[in-house]
């Protein structure tokens, strides 16, 4: 018995990033530390777009913050990356990227705080970033953490696995704040959050804002809840409780919530897996297989290939393959047709090492007599001649995601572009590139 009572423990396994965190279409994902999500907003508090950048900055520097003792030099990343990596690639200066890192800098986490001094547990508190440093033009922005911070990063005990795709979408900081907020418990027992109104929008940022219930309800909760529920892969709900006296006051909110299920994953998500582990605690590592460890036959290790199962090799389908063959095949369910596919790639005996080429080739199978690529014209017309702002501009965009491709189109129907069928697969976006073409090769030179 005393063996065992002092046997050592293992070493907690520290969460990884997965995906390429500067780039959307790779669903990259950030263990996010709770004392990290739980943060006390000063000021005029933290915008959406600052949250968005401080999950890619602490995304971008996670790996090399596991030794909280290492000396570390300023984290760097270019300026244009980090503005994509946030959805904010229309942009064409670091005015706002330098705003952002400024607000960071003034908003406090709370933390416990063990004094040496003392030999006391105290209540702790530091900025979320202690350094930041930005070109005027283009460049490399720079950045590091608190000092006090680092051991938080370096082993966090209770943390959730947030959706960097995600976070890009939401039109809300609020929807982004309780994304976190939910996502830290969806993997608990009972996935059930109790909270007080008043801790609640100090939660969300809005401590001082909307005190009537009814217009906190209209204005943050019910939006937040509405766009977390179609963006994400979370469900969510809430009940009011409501006090014993005169007048019944809503006093707390109970909140439910849980993953989705793989069809409703398909189609929120645009048959990307967004939820897979949404929550997680540190503990010990209980795969024998070393997942950074490169596969003798494609020199691929496990990480990079994503997870494992059905929704994994969904995710690892590319994204501009799907754009392409739902304009090849303008009367087939995609989503259905990549979630047959999945299932039926999962039965063979061969694991499948390039899900996009597979799924394709499984779907001509399926379709010998598929229609050509979705044309805007008639055939054998000839397409507009461009200029060449916007020959470099269609260059860029055609080796673009699907995000950024639509985002892209949204602003050319601002300025005129009629609605189009599969408008943003690479053989149509010549038909109205012209019109945002110096907008485009503007963030280029940034």
């Amino acid at each position: 018995m005393a063996a065992q009572a002092n046997a050592v423990k293992p070493d907690m396994v520290r969460p990884r990033i997965t995906g390429n965190v500067l780039d959307l279409s790779t669903d990259p994902t950030l263990p996010k530390p709770r004392t990290q999500i739980e943060v006390m907003e000063t000021g005029n508090g933290l915008t959406l777009a600052d949250r968005k950048l401080f999950n890619v900055l602490l995304a971008y520097s996670w790996d090399k913050l596991a030794d909280p003792e290492a000396p570390l030099p300023p984290f760097r990343a270019s300026t244009a990356d980090l503005r994509r990596a946030i959805g904010d690639d229309t942009e064409s200066n670091n005015v706002r990227l330098r705003q952002s890192f400024d607000r960071l800098m003034q908003t406090l986490v709370r933390f416990p705080y063990w004094s040496e001094a003392d030999q006391q547990l105290k209540e702790g508190g530091s900025p979320l970033l202690s350094f930041r440093a930005l070109p005027r033009g283009s460049g490399y922005a720079e950045w590091e953490f608190p000092p006090k911070l680092r051991p938080l990063l370096a082993k966090p005990g209770a943390w959730a696995r947030i959706h960097l795709a995600i976070c890009a979408q939401f039109s809300s900081k609020y929807s982004l704040a309780l994304y976190e907020l939910l996502s830290l418990r969806v993997n608990l027992r009972e996935p059930r959050w109790e909270v007080s109104l008043d801790d609640l929008r100090e939660s969300l940022g809005c401590a001082d804002k909307m005190p009537n219930y009814a217009h906190f309800q209209r204005r943050v909760l019910d939006p937040a809840v509405g766009e977390i529920n179609e963006l994400s892969g979370l469900v969510i709900a809430y009940q009011e409780i409501r006090s014993n006296g005169r007048g019944r006051k809503v006093e707390k909110l109970l909140f439910d919530v849980k993953k989705k299920s793989n069809s409703e994953l398909v189609a929120t998500a645009r048959i990307t897996e967004f939820a897979k582990a949404p929550v997680g605690r540190a503990a010990p590592s209980t795969n024998g297989r070393d997942q950074d460890t490169p596969d003798l036959e494609d020199g691929r290790t496990d990480r990079e290939r994503g997870p494992a199962g059905t929704l994994g090799l969904i995710q690892r389908v590319s994204l501009g393959v799907i754009e392409e063959l739902m304009a090849q095949y303008p009367d087939v369910d995609m989503q259905a047709a990549i979630f047959s596919w999945a299932e039926w790639a999962m039965r063979q005996k061969e694991p499948c090492r390039n899900p996009s080429a597979a799924f394709r080739a499984w779907l001509e199978k399926l379709h010998p007599a598929a229609s050509a690529p979705v044309r805007l014209t008639p055939e054998g017309s000839e397409p507009p001649v461009l200029s060449a702002t916007a020959q470099r501009a269609l260059q860029f965009l055609t080796g673009e995601p699907y995000a950024v491709r639509a985002k892209w189109y949204r602003k050319a129907q601002s300025l005129g572009a009629p609605d189009m069928r599969a408008a943003t697969a690479p053989e149509n976006i010549v038909r109205w590139i012209a019109l945002v073409a110096d907008d485009v090769t503007k963030a280029l030179r940034v």
